[in-house]
């Protein structure tokens, strides 16, 4: 098909914003002048009509001989526009082209000024990870070290990782996002990729959007890259999650928490309680017997050499002695303790410096005759005729008088001791002394006269004497009291002064309890770091394989250049591809516009300057 002539007809040249990049940038205002006023001496292009101006009206678009045309729409209409352009027809030259256009480039693809861009603005964000890293690594360290806390310095390091975890976990996800970023332009220069696609991509920091690209795309590189990216995304967030796993708060057996101005339990120690129970004045029958019982069951508690006696503030051990011997000094000793309040002396009780000591002083006499143990009365060296009311072969008998004060204090008993033997039998006069409490200005432990003259003779009484006024006890050979001392006075006082020492340790146990005002130990916590290898193995991992992607993503990305960011540069590079868009539909999501999306894909590579990349159009 032909068409007349017209002289003043010049048509211009066939024009695509994806192809001409020397079209200069027109500012928005030039839109709005007028067309100029008709001259016969001028050529108007496709304006032939003299009366056209942009404020009435517009020439309807020129039709072509397919046959004819230079180029073919990328996008066309295939149901009603057989010889139009549907959306690229711009006589006038006056779609912006400004993005693609010969302009400033800041940085050039596969450039050292590029790749130190990048580098720089992602190691920020390692080494804030890294600082993150470091004050979770300090604050478990320093927590770890400082032993036995409160729950109230449990909950402060609890916060503090809490909130360093959350901070990394939101520093690693933003950084990933930024990388994801930068990778949508390599990826987008590889391969030609529909527009479905090219959407999916640049919106590459939504991991929702990555799924729907597997979905979308379903080609196995697609597939396996955006589940290696999925993954990785978790996995760090995992990994962040899981050091709390890797620790725990215990509670500490080893030490306590020492609370001043609160209240102490302690034990009344005023008396003997035979049966735990507070009452108003156990009788001296009660007391003696439940004297002699918190004596026998000594080794029971348990005796050991005063090398091993405990330190002040070292927390209550269940299973250590306690009394302790020195055989040096001749002397059986006990330590008290403090137990949190409405306790007894248990697990979270603490040693004290207040102590209180046993001593003993004997004399030991051969027994000359009947002494077997199946005669009353004795003959011992020195002292004479003795007679004891209660006596057993192969035993030990322990014997005190009513009157069993020393000479030298209130606070001492005379006990005598006759040991029957066959071959070789003793007699024995001790006096046993128990001492004041030590460091007790308050008085909190103080052991009256009246408990130390109970106490010293409690291996020989159990609460009545008989019609000469003596109180005995017999043990058997085999018993911790009833081994023989084959005249040894440090034996036989040693024994004595443990088992009066073994009727204090008793009622520390066994008697109600008080309170007052002091030091109260209380249980703590401490951190415990169950799986140190795991905690330091993920610590490391979070660090290394952010650094790592930072120079892979860095190296994959520096082989391009890197696009815009901003929403006002990404509508420039995308304006092209989006006016076709438009011309296709006119603006609504049709049919049209979804055929366009799949069926046209773009390529993310350099423009014919060579300086400048763009996304330019291809047919499939």
């Amino acid at each position: 098909m032909s068409y007349p002539v017209d002289p003043r007809y010049a048509p211009v040249a066939a024009f695509s914003p994806l192809d001409d990049e020397r079209t200069g940038y027109r500012s928005p205002a030039s839109y709005a002048k007028p067309f100029p006023p008709y001259d016969p001496n001028e050529n108007h292009g496709d304006l032939g009509d003299a009366g056209i101006e942009m404020g009435s009206r517009r020439p309807d678009p020129p039709r072509h001989d397919r046959s004819h045309e230079t180029m073919y729409s990328t996008f066309s209409n295939n149901t009603s526009q057989p010889e139009m352009h549907s959306f690229l027809h711009d006589p006038m030259n006056k779609i912006d082209t400004f993005y693609t256009a010969n302009t400033f480039v800041p940085y050039k693809d596969n450039s050292g000024k590029q790749l130190r861009h990048i580098l720089i603005g992602s190691s920020f964000r390692w080494l804030i990870t890294a600082g993150l890293c470091g004050g979770y690594v300090f604050v478990t360290r320093m927590w770890q070290n400082q032993g036995a806390q409160t729950e109230a310095r449990k909950k402060v390091y609890n916060a503090l990782t809490t909130g360093i975890s959350i901070a990394l976990g939101l520093n690693i996800a933003s950084a990933f996002r930024d990388m994801a970023l930068n990778m949508r332009w390599p990826i987008l220069s590889g391969r030609k990729r529909n527009l479905v696609e090219l959407d999916l991509i640049l919106n590459a920091d939504s991991l929702t959007k990555l799924v729907k690209l597997m979905y979308v795309a379903r080609r196995p590189l697609v597939v396996f890259g955006c589940i290696f990216w999925l993954l990785v995304n978790l996995l760090a967030q995992a990994g962040i999650a899981m050091l709390s796993l890797t620790y725990s708060f215990d509670v500490d057996y080893s030490q306590v928490q020492m609370n001043p101005g609160q209240l102490v339990a302690i034990p009344y120690l005023d008396h003997f309680y035979p049966q735990g129970e507070l009452s108003d004045a156990p009788s001296i029958h009660d007391e003696e017997y439940a004297a002699h019982m918190f004596g026998v069951l000594t080794y029971t508690y348990g005796a050991n050499s005063s090398e091993y006696a405990p330190k002040a503030g070292e927390i209550y051990q269940p299973s250590a002695a306690m009394v302790y011997y020195d055989d040096d000094t001749r002397s059986v000793e006990h330590t008290f303790s403090d137990s949190p309040r409405d306790e007894l002396l248990g697990t979270f009780s603490v040693y004290t410096s207040r102590t209180i000591n046993a001593t003993y002083e004997c004399s030991a006499y051969r027994v000359t005759a009947n002494g077997n143990g199946t005669d009353d009365d004795l003959v011992v060296e020195t002292l004479g005729n003795m007679t004891v009311s209660q006596t057993v072969p192969n035993s030990t008998t322990y014997l005190t008088h009513d009157d069993h004060l020393c000479a030298s204090g209130d606070r001492c008993s005379i006990v005598e001791a006759f040991e029957a033997s066959d071959t070789d039998p003793w007699y024995y006069v001790c006096n046993i002394t128990l001492g004041e409490t030590r460091n007790d200005p308050q008085n909190v432990s103080w052991i009256s006269a009246y408990m130390a003259r109970v106490a010293t003779a409690s291996i020989a009484q159990v609460g009545y004497t008989d019609y000469l006024g003596v109180a005995s006890q017999i043990y058997p050979r085999d018993s911790p009291w009833g081994t023989t001392a084959n005249g040894s006075t440090d034996v036989i006082g040693m024994a004595m002064s443990i088992f009066a020492m073994g009727t204090i340790a008793g009622a520390t146990m066994y008697n109600p309890y008080t309170e007052y005002t002091g030091d109260a130990p209380k249980q703590g916590v401490y951190l415990h770091v169950g799986h140190p290898y795991f905690f330091y193995l993920i610590i490391s991992l979070i660090c290394g394989c952010h650094l790592l992607f930072i120079v892979v993503v860095a190296v994959l990305t520096n082989r391009v250049m890197v696009g815009p960011d901003g929403h006002l540069s990404m509508s420039l590079l995308l304006r092209p591809i989006a006016d076709a868009l438009n011309g296709v539909s006119g603006g609504k999501e049709n049919k049209a516009f979804r055929d366009a999306k799949r069926n046209t894909t773009v390529v993310y590579e350099k423009g014919r300057s060579g300086s400048r990349w763009q996304l330019n159009m291809k047919d499939r």
